[in-house]
């Protein structure tokens, strides 16, 4: 009797075993957003109406300022980065009149970031 006993035990732990192999193994690895770049970053501040008329604004006040995005560490893979100052003349924070404030989000849904504000 003990015999039997011990091959249906090995079937059922097998298949238990199985079972918790494949669900462990088939949940797909949680997706990490991926760092934003410094050219993805001047890409999008491009292509902002309100971030390519304000730089055009600012140049005529001081031609040596432009958008100056210092991206912080993003190895926490953040899916939000804002910049409370944008602008810098001259290696410089600009003059308060001619700063800007930026913040990018990275849209999972599209598979890229975008600019979700952008104020001067």
């Amino acid at each position: 009797m003990s015999g039997a006993t011990i091959s249906r035990v090995k079937p059922i732990s097998l298949l238990s075993g199985l079972l918790c192999f494949t669900v462990g193994c088939g949940t797909p690895p949680k997706s990490e957003t991926p760092a934003l770049t410094p050219q993805a970053a001047a890409a999008l501040m491009q292509l902002n109406p309100k971030a390519k008329v304000w730089l055009e604004h600012v140049r005529k006040q001081n031609p040596a300022c432009d958008y100056k995005l210092d991206l912080p560490d993003q190895s926490s893979h953040p899916v939000t980065i804002d910049f409370d100052h944008a602008v810098s003349c001259s290696n410089r924070p600009s003059p308060r009149e001619l700063d800007a404030t930026v913040s990018f989000a990275y849209d999972k849904a599209a598979g890229h970031w975008v600019i979700t504000r952008f104020a001067s």
